[in-house]
């Protein structure tokens, strides 16, 4: 008999009373059918454990192959290459959304919801107080350069860009960089914003790997008419 059978036998033995009539004397008949009813009320145990184990990514027996299926029902994406931990982060972020905070456009929320998928990065807003002029908002060129690249023939038109360069990691609509890099913000950034380190300007670092992820997650949470510019090395 499996442990939890003789726990379900131990515990049989307490319940009933203690009368002679319900008397379960060891190898008799008696215990003998509660031993095969023991059998299948551990089954029934042991399956809705399992169940629970599926459930909520918080606990070891979480398997890959329930993260799997987790994604595919939250609409997350699928990388094997992800360790589990990981997805288990983003997947529990994922039911708990969008939880109790009600500014949902705030920008502190999406930096919330990043870190809490297991991404080390910080979300800045791009606004600068001026006295007494106001709010202006920053170049991210001026940031850190190392977020513009040069202009080559047939990649970007020199129209497009000012002083032959382009920002080289932009986040609008697309999971891919390369979609979004030539989008066309205009003159006016009060609708954009910075996601890298913790301070302004500086890099984090996101796993190769999870890129994909880590710009769909920024797209279903940023507001629609916002663009985002990330100081991200992916490693």
């Amino acid at each position: 008999m499996s442990y939890i059978g003789d726990k379900i036998l131990k515990l049989t033995r307490q319940l009933y009373p203690t009368g002679r009539a319900w008397k379960l004397p060891f190898f008799g008949y008696f215990e003998g059918l509660h031993k095969a009813l023991a059998v299948s009320e551990a089954q029934a145990y042991e399956d809705a454990v399992s169940i629970l184990y599926s459930i909520l990514p918080d606990n070891s027996n979480f398997t890959s192959d329930d993260a799997t299926d987790w994604e595919r029902r939250l609409g997350l994406i699928t990388n094997l290459a992800t360790p589990l931990a990981s997805r288990m982060l983003a997947i529990k972020r994922k039911m708990q959304a969008p939880g109790v905070n009600p500014a949902k456009g705030h920008y502190l929320n999406l930096e919330k919801q990043l870190q809490d998928a297991g991404f080390n990065v910080y979300v800045h807003e791009n606004i600068i107080y001026n006295y007494p002029t106001g709010f202006s908002q920053y170049n991210p060129v001026t940031l850190n350069a190392n977020i513009s690249s040069q202009v080559q023939h047939g990649d970007h038109q020199h129209s497009d860009v000012q002083s032959g360069i382009y920002i080289n990691s932009v986040i609008a609509n697309s999971i891919y960089n390369s979609v979004d890099v030539g989008f066309n913000v205009g003159s006016n950034l009060r609708s954009t914003f910075f996601i890298g380190g913790s301070v302004l300007g500086t890099y984090a670092n996101v796993t190769a790997s999870r890129e994909q992820e880590f710009r769909q997650l920024i797209l279903n949470i940023k507001q629609v008419q916002t663009v985002g510019y990330l100081f991200i090395n992916y490693i």
